[in-house]
């Protein structure tokens, strides 16, 4: 607790962060360890950042459960990657507040910013894009004859679309799908997943027959029927 004080009268930095970065073994050994990692290495710019993050902290314990709820959130979103880390950055520094957000509007930074680098759509902008495919898309042979902008629009706009129908979603419900799925690509897109094009659907032919040819059928079955008998 002294030692904690004394870091924070003296604004010593590499100290606040020595301290951020000790914990009760116990509770340390029940999270990730690459998310104890990362919570140390963005601990220092989060602490840059806002300067007045440390003026919402009285004690020790205080900084321990904050810490502990940023490496949870970290572990829980998987946000491990640095160009993750660096696109909530990126949104901090552009943050009006002194003080400290909370883990889950940092991990929204940091998945929003993924996203705008794949160049997806947010989910308001696919639900129109949806919309309009819908509206559409019986001037079209088939769904991979619209006009898609790329591969990715395709992909998410039928998924959504699809699940719309089975679903009987409603507009709010559809919007979350809309999130949803675009998060989802985003995910893989970081894993280095190449999104493939359009498949075209196998055309379901149907073959018709005479009224002569289909009276044989029925007869031949009814007689095969009445030999079994």
């Amino acid at each position: 607790m002294k030692q904690f004080a004394q870091a924070i009268k003296n604004q010593d930095t590499r100290q606040l962060s020595l301290l951020a970065q000790s914990h009760n073994e116990n509770r340390s050994d029940a999270l990730p360890k690459e998310a104890i990692e990362t919570f140390n290495v963005l601990f220092k710019q989060l602490r840059a950042t806002f300067p007045a993050m440390m003026s919402q902290i009285q004690d020790q314990q205080q900084l321990n459960e904050l810490r502990r709820q940023w490496i949870k959130a970290i572990a829980e979103n998987e946000i491990y990657h640095s160009d993750q880390i660096e696109a909530g950055m990126r949104r901090a520094r552009q943050h009006d507040k002194p003080f400290l957000p909370s883990p889950g509007e940092f991990i929204s930074w940091c998945k929003a910013g993924e996203i705008n680098k794949f160049g997806l759509p947010d989910a308001s902008d696919l639900y129109d894009l949806v919309m309009r495919f819908r509206a559409t898309r019986f001037q079209f042979r088939s769904s991979e004859d619209y006009p898609w902008q790329d591969n990715a629009q395709y992909w998410l706009v039928t998924a959504v679309s699809a699940k719309m129908t089975s679903l009987s979603l409603t507009v709010s419900e559809a919007l979350k799908v809309c999130d949803q799925e675009i998060k989802k690509l985003a995910a893989k897109l970081s894993s280095g997943f190449s999104i493939p094009s359009p498949i075209p659907q196998v055309e379901q032919k149907t073959i018709t027959s005479s009224p002569e040819v289909a009276r044989r059928h029925i007869a031949k079955m009814k007689a095969m029927l009445k030999a079994s008998h």
